[in-house]
């Protein structure tokens, strides 16, 4: 019977279609030929399998290659499986504590193809606020968390990706310049952390840190919101330490879950889909 390398037998037709999901996922790229050895199936069933997942939409082919990566519904379905799990964590409570101890609103947010799709977030006690319901999406390149998601990229997909990606001015401070852009996820790179001033709503600042497991899975990013009023650059400065102690756990919850289907939906949302 056909198994792949871990061991899992692919002896069934949706048995072999999900790890060619998998395998697809964990390689990034891959052509047929090494799907098909990987898994220990013939060549003909592996193409006619990658055929079919991406008249579905959920594999598509490399421009120019021979090689299948993911397409966007396949990310999305990630994106939402990382999102119940998280349902299921204690996130709240860590999202809670850290909004009691900053003072303001705090998310936890996950790529999902050209957006930060916010799965959890804890709102602030103060009147004056902004919300990131679970649910809500937001723009990759003028978000804290979304420029986070970008910095996981190197500079020639991260500048294929803002050369083809919308790039609305939401307010007057919003950077739309790509070579800036690149300047600045290159920043979020190095330091590792991301800071955005009134770029995409007037009058609210942001600062995210990524939430990555010991083994160095990639979960997503937390991060807080605030009206320029209450904090400046130096105060969400002096909540990183905060951020990343949220970010410590939230890994630690996450990485008990048990399943392998859930770890790879989580190991691929470390890279984007670039267009």
């Amino acid at each position: 019977m056909a198994a792949n390398a871990s061991g899992t037998r692919v002896d069934s037709p949706s048995a072999r279609v999900l790890a060619v999901l998998a395998a697809v996922a964990q390689l990034h790229a891959a052509s047929v030929s090494s799907l098909a050895k990987q898994l220990g199936m013939p060549v003909a069933t592996t193409h006619r399998i990658c055929s079919e997942l991406e008249r579905l939409g959920y594999l598509q082919r490399v421009p120019g290659t021979r090689l299948w990566t993911v397409a966007h519904r396949l990310v999305g379905l990630a994106a939402n499986a990382l999102a119940a799990a998280v349902g299921s964590l204690p996130t709240n409570a860590i999202l809670k504590r850290l909004t009691e101890k900053v003072g303001e609103v705090s998310s936890f947010a996950v790529p999902s193809g050209e957006e930060v799709l916010y799965v959890a977030s804890v709102e602030s006690p103060h009147e004056l606020t902004l919300s990131f319901r679970a649910g809500r999406k937001a723009p990759l390149f003028c978000t804290s968390s979304g420029r986070l998601f970008l910095a996981r990229l190197d500079d020639r997909a991260v500048s294929r990706y803002l050369m083809a990606a919308r790039r609305s001015a939401f307010t007057r401070y919003t950077v739309t310049d790509p070579r800036r852009l690149l300047a600045i996820i290159r920043r979020v790179r190095k330091q590792g952390y991301a800071m955005t001033k009134q770029e995409y709503v007037l009058h609210i600042v942001g600062a995210a840190v990524p939430v990555v497991g010991k083994d160095g899975t990639f979960f997503g990013a937390v991060s807080i919101a605030a009206p320029d009023v209450r904090a400046g650059k130096v105060r969400m400065q002096g909540f990183l330490p905060a951020l990343k102690s949220a970010a410590t756990r939230l890994a630690e919850a996450l990485s008990q879950q048990p399943t392998r289907a859930l770890r790879r939906a989580r190991r691929r949302t470390k890279s984007l889909s670039a267009p």
